[in-house]
């Protein structure tokens, strides 16, 4: 077979239409045998054809779309989710919705890894703003329900009331029977949440396991999201609060939703983030890949390297505008007498 048949990124196609060699650009012997131009020695130009090409080979489930799209400020790629309405708590049942996730922007620079790595965060990103209005108190004065950890809460409103929302001192729990009080009227995708035990950690600290509850009627026929019946967790406690308990509780539930996405999400059917993949091996295949040693001697490569590196990083910085927040920037900077990398431009 022809050397540059086993050359990956060598063949010319709709996805490697974004990505060019360097001149003079190294190749690389992997263990397997196959040869290789690593990513890092070879220059990008995505466009809204390429970036649907990448995208086009991730898959995550049905129920999450990727979509890219381009607008005046340039490329992007948005995640969709198809699910129920999070605030309609009725005993019927609700129909499915489309919403979509904030635009991720994808410079023309960008490397295709990174590209495949921003969809991932996107979806996480998408997933984590559901997850957040899930989880439900009952306001003990009214009798109201809330999404407490939510991302639309008024945030200058709470920066101007802080004595309004900051945790009191009467905020400890120690017993069992406090840390279940501490759950009265709170719930996940209207589950309630039961204390199945309760271990001191330590000098001052609390192991808390816990388990979600059964959903009600309505939401079973639905079906969305049955792996969370019965489903038990636990959370560590450093402060043992009430608050922190329902902080811990929402950052078990984020790092749920979050390893799912680790394990559903696919590149070409790989599943680069899945806890399958050994870090110990990723590490063997990223230093086979970077021979800087070996190719830094090659008078033809280096300066073209360097130069190019040079000219995406320049690429990217920022300017520093003016105003309050330009003084601000300017100050942090200013600290430092010898700062290394790009000073963002006036």
């Amino acid at each position: 077979m022809p050397q540059s048949a086993t050359v990956l990124r060598f063949q010319p196609s709709p996805l490697t239409q974004g990505e060019t060699p360097m001149p003079f650009a190294p190749q690389v012997t992997l263990a397997n045998g196959k040869t290789c131009i690593p990513q890092h020695y070879l220059q990008y130009s995505q466009s809204l054809a390429t970036v649907r090409d990448i995208v086009s080979d991730i898959s995550v489930d049905e129920l999450t779309p990727i979509f890219v799209a381009e607008d005046d400020a340039g490329l992007y790629l948005q995640v969709g989710m198809i699910g129920r309405e999070n605030y309609d708590r009725s005993n019927c049942c609700r129909p499915h919705k489309l919403v979509y996730g904030r635009k991720w922007r994808i410079d023309a620079n960008t490397p295709t890894s990174e590209v495949i790595q921003t969809a991932f965060l996107a979806v996480k990103k998408a997933r984590e703003h559901e997850v957040r209005e899930l989880l439900t108190i009952v306001d003990q004065q009214t009798g109201k329900t809330s999404a407490v950890f939510s991302n639309h809460h008024d945030l200058p409103l709470m920066a101007a009331n802080t004595d309004l929302v900051e945790a009191t001192d009467d905020d400890i729990i120690i017993t069992p029977m406090q840390v279940q009080a501490a759950l009265l009227g709170v719930k996940y995708a209207q589950r309630p949440i039961t204390v199945i035990n309760v271990t001191r950690h330590g000098q001052r600290g609390l192991i808390v396991d816990l388990q979600l509850g059964q959903a009600p009627l309505a939401r079973k026929v639905e079906g969305d999201f049955a792996e969370l019946d019965d489903w038990v967790f636990t959370v560590l406690l450093s402060q043992c609060s009430a608050t922190e308990l329902l902080y811990e509780i929402m950052d078990a539930l984020i790092k749920h939703s979050d390893r799912s996405v680790d394990e559903l999400f696919r590149y070409q059917g790989f599943a680069r983030f899945s806890c399958r993949i050994d870090p110990r091996r990723i590490a063997s295949l990223s230093v086979a890949t970077r021979p800087y040693a070996r190719d830094a001697s090659n008078s033809q490569f280096t300066p073209i390297f360097k130069g190019l590196n040079y000219e995406v990083d320049s690429s990217r910085v920022p300017s520093l505008g003016q105003g309050r927040l330009a003084a601000k920037n300017q100050a942090m900077i200013a600290r430092f007498s010898q700062l290394a990398g790009h000073l963002p431009k006036p």
